[in-house]
């Protein structure tokens, strides 16, 4: 029985919810055999399976006594007994203090236990027990611990980080920083593989992110340029440039008007990380003018309604459209450019008064209203007497 042992037969019964010392920890070890020691090392390497369970707990499990037993032991103070001996090795334990311990299943109603205000009142002067050192990572134990935080986090450095936070402290004070972790990845000869597994993963999820890196640093809780850095390190810098550069061909080939203007008004977050956001951008103000020109040469009742149907958007993102790129969507110069070639317009007592030169409608033949009548040409037939008419 070695001094680590001890150290952890200790950090072990913290959490099980006793505070002993290291001379009760050796105490209750000494008893055992060589297989019993094996067995609580194997326990130590887990959580105390309930509590309150100590040293003499720990003994009785190794034995084969199941917890609920040592646990109940614990707590009517079996093993805080004066001149009680420890239970001699082999499993299950002594007749007689097997037939001590009540029994866990009794035959019709159990009767309820009652407490009183103070028992049930929770301890607030009892201290939870200091964090151990971050050194005893250090030790044969920590690579299991090491590789049991990948299997469960992968290989992101900020997750491991926060759960070594949560259960170890450094010696000076503070959480274990990421120049720790490096130090206990080289010192337990995991550094290769788990650079590896990191640079396979930041690849993956940047293709799975579209070359998106500021959508991989959230999911990994980093800043875009740490996520660089980590790539720089890693050495997959040119492979994470030709990701971003596949997927900018693919917005370039969405080249149609509709596609484009699509893009820029929901994908426009994407484009600024893609560093393509100006480029569209130029291309709408250049295209779209000619577009909406084409739109008011067929004379369009509604600009707005017609500029949404062609491009396949809202209507209420045609105002967003030409918000973000100055567009302007009122016809107004339209009217002005063809008023200046129009007739001028007359009231309806002008257009009935007959003109000489132009006719009651004003134009230069007349029609069948107020047609102004016509000095007949040459000799005409002189008018017929009779019935109609007389000379």
């Amino acid at each position: 029985m070695d001094e680590e042992l001890v150290t952890r037969a200790l950090r072990w019964c913290a959490k099980a919810g006793c505070r002993v010392s290291a001379e009760q920890v050796r105490a209750a070890m000494v008893p055992l055999a060589w297989d019993d020691l094996v067995a609580v090392r194997a326990l130590l390497a887990d959580e105390p399976p309930t509590r309150p369970l100590g040293p003499m707990a720990l003994a009785d499990l190794a034995r084969g006594i199941p917890a609920e037993v040592a646990s109940t032991r614990e707590r009517d103070g079996y093993y805080r007994s004066p001149g009680m001996p420890p239970s001699p090795p082999g499993r299950g334990g002594p007749a007689r203090a097997r037939s001590s311990v009540p029994r866990l299943r009794q035959h019709g109603p159990v009767p309820p236990v009652v407490r009183s205000a103070r028992e049930r009142a929770a301890p607030t002067s009892i201290q939870p027990p200091p964090l151990p050192l971050l050194d005893e990572l250090f030790a044969s134990e920590g690579r299991a611990v090491l590789e049991r935080l990948i299997r469960e986090r992968g290989a992101r450095r900020g997750q491991i980080l926060e759960a070594l936070g949560k259960g170890w402290r450094r010696k000076g004070g503070g959480t274990p920083c990421a120049a720790d972790l490096s130090q206990l990845l080289d010192a337990h000869g995991l550094t290769r593989a788990f650079d590896r597994r990191e640079r396979n993963e930041l690849l993956h999820a940047l293709r799975v992110a579209g070359g998106r890196t500021d959508t991989v640093a959230a999911a990994l809780g980093i800043l875009p340029g740490q996520l660089w850095a980590a790539f720089e390190r890693l050495g997959a810098r040119g492979e994470a440039d030709a990701i971003r550069t596949a997927h900018r061909d693919e917005l370039r080939r969405r080249a149609t008007l509709a596609e484009r203007t699509r893009m820029f008004l929901v994908e426009a977050d994407r484009l600024a990380d893609l560093e393509l956001l100006a480029e569209v951008a130029a291309d709408l103000r250049a295209r779209l003018p000619e577009h909406m020109r084409a739109l008011r040469a067929s004379r369009a009742e509604s600009l707005r309604t017609e500029l949404a149907r062609s491009l396949e958007i809202r209507p209420h993102q045609v105002d967003s459209l030409a918000a973000l790129l100055g567009l302007d969507l009122c016809p107004a110069t339209t009217r002005t450019s063809s008023a200046r070639h129009a007739p001028p317009c007359r009231s309806k007592d002008e257009e009935r008064v007959p003109s000489a030169k132009t006719g009651a409608a004003g134009s230069p033949r007349g029609d069948s209203f107020g047609t102004v009548p016509r000095k007949p040409h040459g000799r005409q037939p002189a008018p017929k007497s009779g019935k109609y008419g007389s000379r």
